[in-house]
């Protein structure tokens, strides 16, 4: 008689199936698992990505820009708005004062002042007439000085001194009151002002804005400029216009 145990597992190894060992697949599934690994590997390094650059302020330069695209803008952060038991409006009778002087009046200079004519009656002498040439920013030689930037020899220096000495006179300056917060939205205004020959600020006119607030807020803060050195043009001061827009952003 024979082994039962031995014939036992010679019967389980006939049994046994050759699709069902998977030892002999072994290569396969190392060549796939390399290919899927060098697959994600090359994807990885191929892959590419958006960079994001940062904006470079410092290479701005003012001298770019148009008169009319260089903005001084101004912003201000709304208040609580009043209730309107705190606005009263305080108004006082006019009252007219007659004062008797027997002093004699000094003479004035007529030649400075102006002349009488035949009738008695004073002929004032603009010193500044209106048929005067106004000339263009962009047609003079040499640029206006602004106060403190006069010590500066280069006509570049002596402009870029200009612009930042506006641009702070604005916004420091620039008064945003208690209605301009409670009524205005902000807007973008553009006024034109003429630098005379003798350096004094006139002729202030607005040429774009609707809001009448910033209007006037515009229009007392050009005239309180302060008297520039004037334009000239071949070594002679000159009248000039000039166009300065201002933003007002209120928030």
């Amino acid at each position: 008689m024979g082994n039962p145990l031995k014939e036992n597992r010679m019967s389980l190894k006939v049994r046994k199936s050759v699709k069902a060992d998977l030892e002999h697949k072994r290569p396969l599934f190392l060549i796939l698992g390399l290919v899927l690994s060098l697959s994600l590997t090359y994807l990885s390094l191929e892959w590419s990505f958006a960079e994001r650059s940062l904006l470079n302020f410092e290479s701005c330069n003012l001298d770019l820009f148009d008169e009319e695209d260089w903005v001084i803008p101004i912003t201000s952060v709304r208040k609580p708005i009043l209730s309107s038991s705190n606005l009263q409006l305080k108004t006082q009778p006019d009252i007219i004062k007659v004062v008797t002087n027997a002093s004699a009046m000094p003479s004035l200079n007529a030649a400075l002042f102006g002349s009488f004519d035949e009738e008695g009656f004073e002929e004032i002498i603009d010193p500044f007439p209106s048929d005067m040439p106004t000339f263009h920013f962009t047609a003079v030689e040499s640029k206006p000085i602004f106060k403190g930037c006069d010590k500066l020899v280069r006509e570049e220096d002596r402009f870029d001194c200009f612009q930042e000495k506006l641009l702070g006179f604005v916004a420091q300056n620039f008064h945003v009151n208690d209605q301009m917060m409670m009524f205005s939205s902000g807007e973008k205004v553009f006024i034109e002002f003429v630098i005379e020959k003798d350096g004094s600020v006139k002729n202030a006119t607005i040429i774009r804005g609707e809001d009448q607030f910033i209007r006037a807020e515009a229009m007392r803060l050009v005239k309180s400029l302060p008297e520039f050195t004037p334009a000239k043009i071949n070594g002679k001061p000159v009248r000039m216009s000039y166009m300065l827009p201002i933003n007002v952003k209120l928030q």
